[in-house]
């Protein structure tokens, strides 16, 4: 195969790998979507509306350009979470292209492959390439503008210029960070005059023309940032370690500390946020942290090499500004997350991804030269390898980066896609409970996300009735669910029972007054718990809402059993065994034909053989549909978990009673009936 060929076949295998570690399992991981993310899709909706802010000013204020992506995003395919992320794949996948111009405009088409074999592995940037946030924009920008900025610099031509003032302009549109290039252009810039001030001064024109660029597309953000400094700037303010409430008086200490964590997180230790990371993974595995740190060795060598070629041939001279390029650059873009709270946080470091994947590029193709053309491999004039060594060990040597590139895309595959998939803590910080919650929502209506894809009706018409506690504290709810379909306690008024009526309420206080106040009567009433959720502060997941569910009474079968007399009166109608994960639900139909004016407890005994192996005792629906609030004729669902039961009609039998919550007295005699596993 010719060398050309070859190049470009791998190329696009990369690429190819690129898009599958981004898109594989998509929808699944990560899970839930982050307030954050949500904010975003809600500005995409109103941006869908006719409303074209310069700046977000919600949730600390954000940048424009992402959030009109995910506008257009939302606009195709609806209120979902993959709306809000799929921009990012996208974005992802031209920063992996990008990255590979980058190093091959800085170097050559060799380190260029392995630039892009890196970034492709990288799980930083595979997790940053599936979520909504803005700061992926970012590293897209910067290897567009650095490409861009070294073809003016070594051609001089105008459009090149350009082409990077406008990129540079456009970065500020991305992400915060964006803020501390000009330090970072500053130093570069410095540097150049101090060791080659001729060269550098004759590019003028070219600077000018970049300056031009520049202001043009960053002068309408200027100008509002003069306009509204309390909006623009007020993130930096809240974070920042020059804040006596985030050093706690001891800023060198912070100081000292933050920087200790900033360079610990390429190798040792990364950010410990689940919504950025799997927690402590440091940015490379060991194996790409070995080739970061052969980069980085081969970097300062070239740098330190540069006195010794001072006056030799023109074709030596300069070669070690791209390795000064991409130091100062990483050096620089590292102090958003070195100088603000939870360092490292690779959300406000994502700045360095571009240059700091050059790193390990350079590494591996220093490992692979030295592997194929190394003078270490000649012993006493003959190859180490003809008699000493078996094939099999020459090719894994010849091949060693090929092997650490490996080793990486192995340990990023394993820790995103088992690891990270599956951490409970990754779906509780990334709020997936309450994308389930707005998904069960949706699909009680059955139109929009339920959580799983998209339900394109028809809808329904069930009337949802959601607290609006629950509503106001997770931005997903709005955004997810139309809030032209929902109705909110506690003020709303009652619901028609002919296409049903579902409740969302927060468990925590007293809901019953009002929904069951609410609810026409008689009904059909169950009730279930919603999904668990976790916030970053909280010890222990807990329940998110309650669904109370109400429906006009279906036709019933005859009774099972009557219990009661002259203080109330109930029948069971049915009693079903449903096989679960971990045991068996048993499902009670309780029907009211005299109201309760006390509580009662429902127990179960499941028999085998006569011998009880299982019992549960609880009020009607899990404790929440007490038996003094029912009415004549209302229907109720009791559902009891019976832990390590795996039904057997041949031999198991029910034993069925009630007895009053406050005394103990029964509620008459209990049943005996023969179990009925639900199909």
């Amino acid at each position: 195969m010719k060398p050309v060929i070859r190049h470009r076949f791998l190329i696009f295998a990369l690429l190819l790998l690129g898009v599958g570690l981004r898109l594989g399992a998509w929808g699944d991981v990560p899970p839930g979507l982050y307030h954050d993310e949500a904010f975003n899709g809600l500005d995409a909706l109103r941006v869908l509306q006719g409303h074209f802010p310069l700046y977000f000013a919600a949730n600390n204020g954000r940048e424009p350009l992402f959030l009109y992506l995910i506008a257009a995003s939302v606009g195709v395919l609806g209120r979902s979470p993959l709306a809000v992320r799929l921009p990012a794949f996208f974005v992802g996948f031209l920063t992996l292209a990008a990255t590979y111009d980058l190093a091959r405009v800085l170097f050559n088409r060799h380190v260029a492959r392995w630039a892009l074999a890196v970034l492709a592995v990288t799980l930083w940037h595979v997790h940053l390439s599936r979520m909504g946030f803005r700061a992926v924009l970012l590293p897209l920008f910067t290897a567009l503008f650095l490409a861009q900025a070294v073809r003016g610099v070594k051609t001089g031509r105008k459009r090149y210029w350009l082409a990077a003032g406008a990129l540079y302009g456009g970065m500020w549109y991305t992400y915060m960070a964006a803020r501390f290039t000009p330090v970072a252009l500053g130093l570069v810039i410095l540097y150049a005059l101090l060791t080659r001030h001729r060269e550098t001064l004759a590019h003028w024109r070219g600077a000018l023309l970049f300056c031009a660029a520049a202001l043009i597309v960053l002068l309408p953000l200027g100008i509002y940032t003069l306009q509204h400094p309390e909006i623009v700037l007020q993130r930096t303010g809240q974070v920042t370690i020059f804040s006596p409430e985030i050093n706690g008086g001891d800023f060198w200490g912070t100081l000292a500390r933050h920087t200790w964590n900033t360079v610990a997180m390429f190798f040792i230790r990364g950010d410990r946020i689940w919504r950025h990371n799997l927690a402590w993974r440091p940015v490379w595995d060991p194996a790409l942290g070995l080739a970061f740190v052969i980069g980085l060795g081969v970097a300062l060598g070239e740098i330190n090499a540069k006195t010794q070629r001072r006056g030799g041939a023109e074709g030596e001279r300069g070669r070690e500004i791209p390795f000064v390029v991409i130091l100062l650059w990483t050096g620089v873009m590292a102090l958003p997350t070195l100088l603000a709270e939870d360092a490292p946080h690779f959300l406000r470091g994502v700045g360095v991804l571009p240059t700091a994947a050059l790193f390990p590029a350079l590494g591996l193709a220093w490992i692979e030269w030295r592997m194929a053309n190394g003078e270490w491999r000649i012993v006493n004039g003959e190859s180490c390898f003809t008699h000493h060594v078996s094939r099999i060990t020459q090719y894994a040597v010849r091949n060693t980066s090929i092997i650490l590139l490996c080793i990486g895309l192995f340990f990023t595959t394993h820790d995103y896609f088992s690891t990270y998939a599956h951490a409970p803590l990754a779906y509780h910080w990334l709020e997936g409970g309450v994308v389930d919650l707005a998904g069960a929502l949706n699909a009680a209506r059955g139109a929009g996300w339920d959580g799983a894809r998209m339900l394109h009706g028809p809808d329904n018409g069930r009337a949802l009735i959601v607290d609006c506690g629950l509503w106001d504290s997770w931005e997903a709810l709005p955004f997810l669910v139309p809030e032209e379909r929902v109705q909110f306690l506690p003020a709303t008024t009652p619901p028609t029972l002919a296409q049903g009526a579902t409740f969302a309420v927060w468990p925590y206080r007293d809901w019953a007054s009002n929904v069951f106040l609410l609810i026409p009567r008689p009904a059909y009433l169950s009730v279930r718990n919603g999904p668990q959720v976790q916030g970053d502060k909280d010890s222990e997941p807990f329940t998110a809402a309650l669904f109370i569910n109400a429906d006009l009474r279906p036709p019933v079968p005859e009774a099972v059993a009557q219990f009661g007399g002259e203080h109330g009166e109930v029948w069971l109608r049915a009693a079903l065994v449903r096989v679960e994960s971990g045991g068996a639900t048993l499902r009670l139909w309780w029907d009211c034909r005299v109201p309760f004016a006390t509580d009662y407890t429902v127990y179960v005994h499941y028999l085998r053989d006569g011998e009880r192996i299982a019992q549960h005792d609880m009020q009607p629906g899990e404790g929440h549909l007490p038996t003094s609030r029912w009415q004549v004729n209302d229907l109720i669902l009791d559902e009891h978990f019976l832990p390590g039961v795996t039904p057997d009609p041949a031999r198991d039998t029910l034993r069925i009673g009630l007895y009053r919550s406050d005394n103990g007295e029964p509620l008459g005699a209990w049943i005996e009936v023969g179990i009925i596993v639900e199909q």
